[in-house]
């Protein structure tokens, strides 16, 4: 059915997305911030969220509704630890969302947010534990697909 291969790949193009997102946090945190770089990266960690729903969207549409149903993945070993996984991410992107949220204020004035060294290791730490995190996510989704852990 030509409507489960967009759902699947709605899925999977979400989850690059979240990624990508991750990963240009990444590179764009530092101790000395821009505006600009301030900026992008609270563009980034909005995409980070809409990708984050849209994966949940799709992923729900595909274990509810399309491929193999929801006794198979909620029986499945692998399945219970990717959403494990996937709750743990979620939790993990709490402090730097906030942390990007309390710049506001700064950014309206047009003044840059000052991160200590102590902050940028932090959040550079956070995003690191995240991008593991979704690489479990990934092994354990390839796990699924070939029937392990039923």
């Amino acid at each position: 059915m030509l409507v489960s291969v967009f759902i699947s790949f709605g899925h999977f193009f979400s989850f690059f997305a979240l990624t990508g997102a991750l990963v240009l946090q990444l590179a764009l945190i530092s101790e000395s911030l821009s505006v600009e770089t301030a900026l992008r990266i609270q563009r980034a960690d909005k995409a980070y969220g809409l990708a984050a729903a849209m994966v949940l969207l799709f992923g729900f549409l595909r274990v509810f509704m399309f491929d193999k149903g929801a006794d198979y993945y909620f029986s499945n070993t692998y399945f219970l630890l990717k959403l494990g996984l996937l709750v743990a991410v979620g939790l993990l992107s709490i402090y730097p969302t906030l942390t990007y949220l309390r710049w506001n204020q700064l950014l309206v004035r047009g003044e840059a947010p000052e991160l200590s060294a102590q902050s940028v290791l932090r959040l550079h730490r956070l995003i690191h534990y995240q991008l593991i995190g979704i690489i479990g996510v990934l092994l354990c989704a390839s796990l699924v697909a070939r029937g392990y852990g039923a």
